[in-house]
């Protein structure tokens, strides 16, 4: 056998793990109809998954710099100060009166690989986004390294929301849940504009394959987070309780095929200029 092709999975313990085996040359227009993740299945919750569901300790947000009141020409020196005063880890959540893109283009010119760029509010009136600095500076991140940082920042929020909700802190849980339903959208529009298009160019795999899958759930999710968010601003416990299950379990198995599979085999696929285009174009969502 000749071709690259998602080839099958294994059973470790009580979880599914699908492997690739990648031979040369990839294949082209392989029909999925057969393989394993053409058949979605409730796979068993994840220890980790469940424990980042269940409201653990809160990430710690860093600092916050509101530069609304400052001067325009003070603004962007104030965010850099800020930025490199920070320690490998650490982060700062900036408050603007406009979408800040244009600081977002300097901080990929000046601190490519050294910076993570996460909105949590885009307007109309107010832009919040978290700056981190990354623990371990790298220009040459992955696409699975970029994506999985981003699944793991949102398990977080949605571990804060449910914790919220347990003790009845309905204006925390209402503002996490639109933190984690804005992150957790914005990351699909990444994938389906972006990462989708180049992994169906390299693969024609276009009608069938991996990419179909993920968008049929991507279907799904936005349902849920719509009902999740109006259920939370009504208050209803019972209902939010269920949607939140359903889609902590849906997530669990959604992002373990994009991480065992789609991720790596796009950058496995893609050459290093491609895959930094990849995470800038994500990064101006």
């Amino acid at each position: 056998m000749k071709n690259s092709a998602i080839n099958g999975g294994v059973l470790l313990g009580k979880e599914y793990i699908f492997y690739i085996a990648r031979l040369d040359p990839p294949l082209k227009g392989r029909e999925f109809g057969e393989h394993p993740i053409n058949k979605p299945r409730r796979f068993k919750l994840r220890r980790e998954t469940m424990e980042n569901a269940i409201g653990v300790k809160e990430e710690a947000m860093g600092k916050t710099l509101d530069v609304r009141d400052m001067a325009p020409k003070e603004r962007h020196p104030k965010i850099f100060e800020t930025f490199n005063a920070l320690k490998a880890g650490e982060s700062f959540v900036l408050v603007n009166d406009h979408e800040p893109k244009p600081l977002l283009y300097q901080f990929q010119a000046e601190h490519d690989g050294q910076f993570d760029w996460w909105p949590l509010e885009q307007g109309p009136a107010v832009w919040r986004v978290m700056i981190v600095r990354r623990k371990e500076p790298d220009p040459e991140r992955t696409v699975t390294e970029y994506m999985q940082s981003d699944h793991r920042r949102l398990d977080s929020i949605f571990g804060r929301f449910l914790a919220s909700v347990k003790e009845k802190r309905w204006d925390d849980a209402s503002g996490e849940f639109r933190e984690f339903s804005l992150g957790l959208k914005r990351h699909i529009r990444a994938e389906e504009d972006i990462l989708f298009p180049v992994f169906e160019e390299k693969t024609g795999m276009r009608d069938a394959g991996p990419t179909v899958v993920m968008r049929m759930e991507h279907k799904d999710i936005h349902e849920l987070l719509d009902r999740i968010l109006k259920n939370t601003d009504a208050k209803e416990d019972s209902r939010i309780s269920a949607d939140s299950f359903t889609i902590a379990n849906l997530l669990a198995d959604h992002n373990m095929k994009e991480e065992h599979i789609l991720y790596p085999e796009s950058d496995s696929l893609i050459e290093e200029r491609e895959r930094k285009e990849v995470i800038k174009k994500a990064q101006t969502l």
